[in-house]
């Protein structure tokens, strides 16, 4: 292993339950930067020990936090999917922000990217829109394009908590968010998570994961929909500072990005809204989750090639 990985919590601030982070810090004891990583709906941290591995071995630190309701920062099995009684969205982004704090204060001199994956990279884009000034680039990974239907979705999560609670998992919503998602790629599937891999192997790790394959809280989906529908808003790339070093990327085959149009259409606004340095990468074949797919060495090589041009 090319890290030293260390764990700790942190408060939440919604005052009432603790974020697990982890440090995945180079051998060598001298990061010459720090990715921050938002991770995904449904997953956690330490599924991206492989691309710690990888950055640490260039020097270069991971670091982040489980969301609320995630991993090891959910108290229980209950609390998976749950993220905040009433304004979940904008807690992950003020958790994104604390972490970040941290990280400052024990690496004040080095630089820091943000890392945003899916859910996550709702959530970073954002963090961008309100604190940007602390970072020198975001890597968008696995994103979704402007939906109509987010609003949607959070009515009618909002009338599911009324009428059953914010903790109830609700098969309906769970089948508008992601029903769709495995169609395309053939009948008579092993699992309902095809959608997130090509490799097989990762597929059946994910679909037997506990930490992965529970369905969000009524509560939960309404967040997910809300940190959609805000970024989706014309107004936000413009909010996000033109001078922002950003790299975008997703694979072509992900049904979260519309198969590619969404990715575009994100990169498209920002770049109208006068981003100065932006990158898109879209990987052919790939699915959802580009990190963990058959070619992750070239995604993770071509992430490195970014990184180092931004450091230097």
């Amino acid at each position: 292993m090319n890290f030293v990985k260390t764990t700790e919590i942190f408060e939440s601030c919604n005052g009432r339950t603790a974020n697990t982070c982890y440090f995945y810090l180079p051998a060598s004891g001298k990061p010459r930067a720090v990715v921050q990583l938002s991770h995904g709906m449904c997953e956690y941290v330490e599924r991206y020990e492989h691309l710690a591995d990888f950055l640490c071995g260039r020097d270069i630190a991971l670091i982040g936090h489980d969301h609320p309701g995630h991993g090891r920062s959910a108290p229980d099995a209950g609390e998976l999917g749950f993220i905040d009684e009433k304004n979940g969205a904008d807690l992950m982004t003020a958790d994104l922000r604390r972490m970040h704090l941290i990280i400052r204060e024990r690496f004040p001199e080095i630089p820091v990217f943000l890392l945003g994956h899916s859910m996550g990279s709702f959530v970073a884009r954002d963090y961008l829109s309100r604190w940007a000034d602390g970072l020198s680039g975001a890597i968008i990974c696995g994103t979704a394009g402007p939906n109509p239907a987010a609003a949607a979705g959070i009515r009618l999560a909002n009338g599911m908590i009324r009428r059953k609670g914010s903790h109830y998992r609700s098969e309906l919503l769970n089948s508008i968010a992601f029903g769709a998602y495995n169609k395309p790629f053939g009948p008579d599937l092993p699992t309902s998570y095809e959608w997130i891999s090509s490799d097989r192997e990762l597929v059946d790790r994910y679909a037997a994961d506990p930490l992965c394959t529970y369905i969000f809280t009524a509560a939960g989906f309404r967040d997910l929909f809300t940190s959609l529908e805000r970024v989706s808003r014309p107004e936000w790339a413009r909010s996000v500072p033109a001078g922002l070093p950003l790299y975008i990327i997703a694979g072509e085959q992900d049904p979260v990005g519309d198969f590619g149009k969404g990715v575009r259409r994100v990169a498209s606004r920002l770049i109208e809204a006068g981003t100065r340095d932006l990158t898109l990468r879209l990987y052919p074949g790939d699915r959802h989750e580009i990190f963990n797919e058959q070619d992750r060495e070239t995604v993770f090589a071509e992430l490195a090639g970014w990184l180092e041009s931004r450091i230097r």
